[in-house]
């Protein structure tokens, strides 16, 4: 397979070419789901093509574009859905044989906003079972592959949404983090995603794993591309454009780096991150260190009750009457979510008020405006032969997971590769409620590298 001979063209780009008249709505439409029927058997990126949706959609955009012109800058752009998002008419599993006929009545916010804006949904992308877990090794559909190695993960949950736009069958997509999962599929699979300010991204109509750390989030080629999708995703209830100043420089940004999370790290990751820093220094941002918890890590395990009992309590009946409806991984998780005492639950809260507080005075108190760590400490691992035993490298997620629960902005930029070809991954965090400022960052590094520019060729 190569994926050389997919569609990589920015969301911007396409505008251009949908503007001029170079290319129709339709006949973009028609390339996606040609190069979606050619890569999907191997990548298993997606589990549904919504063809005859994606068709009224887009004769819909060449309509509109010939007589008044695009509605929004994502006027007739093709868009991967992740499998938790509510479609209208449409099948909803959450990657579970629970949900397999679950078909809801109506869109998602966010779904409705991106049609309202005028994107063109060309399916649902597989997702780890349910949202949980880190490789979308799913046990009903089957493991999705990346394109930069199809003997690797693409990581997870939103691991179906990072193939499509890594294999260049999407230029935006769609995906969800508890815990990193849109970040973690961006790393490795070199693209790019945010995960939003808690709340900024209304959730309903999505399938939650936990409803206190569920992000919605955007993936695309680069932090420019996100930006544009986010305005979609959030119009018209946030009153800002993302993309709006993004260009604007970032000298005097002031960086920290938490040691911590930099420790442990494979060496390529370390070697992709020290040069990301020297990059971002030579455009003017000011790299420190802080260590945030003061040395405090025994929160790390404690937050982990809160994902399971939230997720558990979701699908309750379905555990206790008809759990063989769920794979064996995810089961036996939830179950033990079941369980949970509620003393634990509440301690689990207590320790993210004071993660998330942590954090916020650190940047205050240290005149900072933000963090910057390695996405994860790894690149991604190799396809587990039994993909029900659920077992992952237990360090996957130490970076990402934290700003989850400190709710803060944060953006995975593909920042280098190792001897294998494989992907590594930059995380930059803000203050809650500077998503624009989280965008600008990436967008200026991006704006001095090409990797978010480098395509598989598997």
């Amino acid at each position: 397979m190569g994926f050389q001979d997919g569609d990589f063209r920015s969301i911007s780009t396409l505008r251009g070419l949908l503007d001029s008249g170079a290319i129709s709505a339709s006949e973009l439409l028609q390339d996606t789901l040609d190069l979606v029927q050619k890569t999907n058997p191997e990548l298993n990126s997606f589990v549904l093509v919504t063809e005859e949706l994606a068709r009224e959609q887009a004769n819909a955009a060449d309509d509109r574009m010939m007589k008044i012109g695009p509605k929004s800058p994502l006027d007739g752009i093709p868009l991967a859905i992740k499998d938790l998002y509510d479609t209208a008419g449409i099948t909803t599993a959450g990657g579970t044989l629970a949900f397999e006929n679950r078909i809801p009545d109506k869109n998602a916010t966010v779904v409705e906003n991106l049609a309202e804006a005028g994107m063109v949904t060309i399916g649902k992308t597989n997702t780890h079972e349910l949202a949980l877990g880190g490789t979308t090794n799913n046990p009903h559909y089957g493991p999705t592959r990346n394109p930069w190695d199809l003997n690797r993960v693409p990581g997870g949950s939103s691991g179906g949404s990072g193939a499509a736009l890594a294999a260049g069958q999407v230029p935006a997509a769609l995906g969800t983090d508890t815990g990193g999962s849109v970040r973690i599929p961006a790393s490795f699979c070199g693209i790019t995603g945010h995960k939003p300010t808690f709340g900024l991204v209304k959730t309903d109509g999505i399938i939650p794993l936990s409803r206190t750390l569920d992000h919605a989030g955007p993936m695309a080629r680069s932090a420019l591309d996100c930006a544009l999708l986010l305005d979609g995703m959030t119009t018209p209830g946030s009153g800002t454009l993302f993309s709006e100043n993004i260009n604007e420089p970032i000298a005097g940004i002031r960086l920290a780096v938490i040691p911590a999370l930099t420790e442990n790290c494979e060496p390529h990751v370390g070697k992709s991150f020290e040069y990301s820093l020297s990059i971002l220094e030579k455009i003017g941002v000011v790299i420190t260190e802080i260590d945030p918890m003061g040395g405090a890590d025994d929160w790390r395990t404690a937050l982990y009750p809160i994902i399971v009992a939230e997720g558990a309590t979701y699908i309750e009946e379905i555990l206790r009457n008809n759990p063989q409806l769920v794979g064996e991984a995810v089961r036996t998780r939830m179950l033990k979510g079941l369980d949970a005492s509620l003393h634990e639950y509440v301690r689990a809260l207590e320790w993210r008020a004071a993660v998330e507080n942590y954090f916020d005075f650190a940047l205050i108190n240290n005149d900072l405006d933000g963090y910057i760590v390695p996405t994860s400490p790894q690149v991604a691992e190799l396809i587990d032969t039994d993909p029900h035993t659920g077992i992952e490298p237990a360090i996957k997620f130490r970076n990402t997971s934290i700003f989850n629960n400190t709710r803060q902005p944060s953006i995975s930029l593909p920042n280098g590769f190792d001897d294998n070809g494989l992907p590594t991954g930059l995380m930059i965090t803000t203050a809650k409620g500077t998503d624009n400022l989280t965008l600008r960052i990436g967008h200026n590094f991006q704006l001095d590298t090409d990797f978010h520019l480098q395509r598989p060729s598997a």
